[in-house]
C-alpha cells in the first residue's frame, strides 16, 4: 500500500466511524471533552498501526476493534491516573444531573432509565461491554462486532445473549409481562 493509499484509507475510516466511536468514548468516560481527547489519542494509536491493521481480513472490523480497545484502555488509564491525582479537571457530566431538571417529563424518565441502563452495562465483563458498545452505539451487526473484538460469530452471539440476559435481570425486565 502506497503512502497516499494509507492516508486515504485512514482518512476514510476516521470520517465514516468517528461519530460512533465518539459515542462509545463518551459512554465509557461520561465527559465530552475527555471523550474527544481519548478518541484523538486512540486515532493516533490507530494511525501508527494502520499499515499492519490493513492486512486483516475485514478491513473495517480490525481497525474498529483496535480503536475500541484503545478507547477502553485510555479510559482505564485516565481513571487510574485520576486516583493518584488530588483533583481531576475532567468530571463525569452525567453525575449529579437531576432528571427533574429536564424541561419535558418524558425526557426526564428517558434520561433516568438510560443512566440506569448504562450503569448496568458498566458492570458487565469487558468483552460484553465491547459488544454492547459496538452493536448498540456503533450500530454494527453481532457478527461484525464479534470480528472487531476478535471473536467468532457464535462466540459473539453467546456473549451478547449472556449480556442481554444479565442486563434484563439487573433492570428487572419481565418478558412475560411484556407479551400480555
Amino acid at each position: 500500500m502506497s503512502p497516499d493509499d494509507t492516508e486515504r484509507t485512514f482518512t476514510e475510516f476516521v470520517r465514516s466511524h468517528s461519530t460512533k466511536l465518539y459515542a462509545i468514548a463518551y459512554r465509557r468516560c461520561g465527559n465530552r471533552q475527555l471523550a474527544d481527547d481519548i478518541l484523538q489519542t486512540a486515532f493516533v494509536r490507530v494511525w501508527k498501526a494502520w499499515p499492519n491493521l490493513m492486512h486483516g481480513m475485514d478491513q473495517d472490523a480490525v481497525p474498529l476493534g483496535y480503536v475500541h480497545t484503545a478507547i477502553r484502555n485510555l479510559v482505564v488509564d485516565h481513571h487510574r491516573a485520576a486516583e493518584r491525582r488530588p483533583e481531576s479537571p475532567w468530571e463525569d457530566e452525567r453525575d449529579g444531573r437531576s432528571p427533574a431538571a429536564c424541561d419535558v417529563a418524558e425526557e426526564a424518565v428517558f434520561r433516568a432509565m438510560g443512566h440506569e441502563l448504562w450503569a448496568a452495562v458498566a458492570t458487565l465483563e469487558d468483552i460484553q461491554q465491547g459488544l454492547i458498545d459496538l452493536i448498540y452505539v456503533g450500530q454494527l451487526s453481532t457478527a461484525a462486532a464479534g470480528r472487531a473484538l476478535g471473536l467468532a460469530e457464535t462466540t459473539a452471539r453467546r456473549y451478547h445473549d449472556a449480556a442481554l440476559s444479565r442486563l434484563r435481570e439487573m433492570i428487572g425486565y419481565n418478558q412475560e409481562e411484556d407479551q400480555v
